[in-house]
């Protein structure tokens, strides 16, 4: 009941969700008649997580004082489905810091406000093809160019159409997106009569999106995906007159991706290729490639190595194209290491990343499990300041984690990782006077129950 009272208080939503309520317990009443047409579940999530940061995003420098701080995230969901032709869901969430939001909370609930994670439909055209349309998760292959990132408290969903296609194992998959931000340029105003210019001020980073993926099966065991995407990005100061900063450039991605999967072994190859025009109308000629096999040890344990070399430009010497390659929708925080120094948080100069890496897993029939990951971090070109050159060692990360399921809904994780820093990372983070040693640690319970389900009666 608290829940659902913090939910019903919340003026955007409200009236939404008391429908979907209403829906609810009319179908309660029916359940019995017409189950097979209607279907209607509710579920929640609650995950408080504490976390002590000691050089995590970037080395710390001396003097600094840690981090220690507990977050949370609430979420619901709300999915309604009618037989196979239309399922609508909608799933608030709320993104918090302990402390944050006043003891006595005021009006607007300042500190604590919640949003839409996702609100979509899927209308099925035929058996084999279906559109759905709102806010939405993208998450793709193995999620090294789009993914959910789900250890973000917020996550990360696109507004977006989506078209999709699937037959026995082929899947055909079409995303397009245009965004506008009438906050940052038309005064909030939606019945601005004119302007379509975009900024990504405290908005999405680009303005158009077009993504097209298929997967192909190899016989039983294997298959093979392809990704074209296409970005649009326009960064505008102002909406008074046309000027260099309304130009909207365009940047295309190119992956393939082949997957393996038979048992006991497992393997991953990526290939994407970048090209365009960045904010700055440099071209762009960049790459990443990335390999993975791992087995399995008696079920129980999994042991992999892997390599990703993504490109980037020579530091210290002026460039004419940009080589550096952007993975703008990826879960960074499971390839690149737990502390997230490349791609996340802050940047390193562009200068690219060559991540070899060392995976041991083991999972116990009793609902837990551990894994730990070792990082060699290299840049794969010169980095250098002046007349200085460093080395291309960027330091080395370990990752150590856990996983404990205590009942059907409730489970705990927690992890340790330290990073040891070197001259050449302090000078691509800017932070000369960091001590080698740096260190993160932090613990989560995951909360997941389903609060209300139709029960299909055969």
């Amino acid at each position: 009941m608290f829940l659902l009272n913090h939910i019903l208080n919340k003026e955007k939503i409200s009236l939404l969700l008391i429908a979907f309520l209403m829906v609810s317990f009319n179908l309660k009443a029916q359940e019995a008649a017409d189950t097979a047409e209607h279907k209607f579940n509710i579920g929640g999530q609650f995950r408080p997580r504490v976390e002590f940061r000691y050089g995590t995003f970037r080395p710390m420098n001396k003097g600094e004082k840690p981090a220690a701080f507990i977050s949370d995230r609430l979420r619901l969901s709300f999915e309604y489905s009618y037989k196979n032709l239309l399922t609508l869901k909608v799933a608030p969430q709320v993104v918090s810091i302990w402390g944050q939001a006043n003891m006595v909370q005021g009006a607007e609930n300042s500190g604590n406000k919640f949003s839409v994670f996702e609100a979509w439909a899927i209308l099925n055209a035929t058996p084999n093809w279906s559109f759905k349309i709102g806010r939405q998760v993208i998450s793709l292959d193995d999620e090294r160019f789009f993914g959910e990132l789900d250890w973000a408290q917020g996550a990360r969903a696109h507004d977006a159409i989506s078209v999709q296609f699937s037959k026995k194992k082929y899947e055909l998959k079409g995303f397009f997106a245009y965004n506008q931000n009438y906050k940052a340029l038309y005064a909030n105003n939606m019945n601005n009569p004119s302007g379509n210019l975009y900024s990504t001020s405290d908005a999405f980073p680009h303005k158009w999106m077009q993504t097209i993926w298929a997967s192909f099966p190899i016989k039983d065991k294997s298959k093979v995906t392809l990704l074209v995407n296409n970005l649009g990005f326009q960064q505008a100061n102002s909406a008074k007159s046309d000027t260099l900063d309304h130009t909207t450039r365009y940047t295309q991605t190119f992956g393939a991706n082949f997957f393996h999967n038979a048992k006991g072994l497992s393997a991953n190859l990526a290939a994407y290729y970048q090209r365009g025009q960045n904010l700055t109308s440099k071209n762009i000629q960049a790459y990443m490639f990335a390999a993975y096999i791992g087995y399995d040890i008696k079920k129980q344990w999994h042991i992999g190595v892997g390599s990703d070399f993504v490109s980037g430009n020579k530091i210290g010497i002026p460039i004419a194209v940009n080589n550096s390659f952007t993975p703008y929708f990826h879960t960074g925080h499971k390839f690149y290491g737990n502390m997230d120094y490349f791609y996340a948080g802050n940047g390193h100069k562009n200068a690219g990343l060559s991540d070899t890496y060392l995976k041991l897993n083991f999972k116990s029939e009793k609902g837990y499990s551990f894994l730990m990951v070792f990082h060699q971090f290299v840049a794969p070109y010169k980095v250098m300041s002046g007349a200085k050159k460093y080395a291309k060692n960027l330091g080395q990360e370990m990752d150590l984690s856990f996983n404990y399921k205590i009942n059907k809904f409730v489970a705990i994780t927690g992890g340790y990782s330290f990073y040891l820093a070197n001259s050449t990372i302090k000078y691509l983070k800017d932070t000369p006077t960091a001590g080698i040693y740096q260190q993160w640690a932090w613990m989560a319970l995951n909360i997941n129950p389903t609060f209300y389900k139709t029960k299909n009666k055969h």
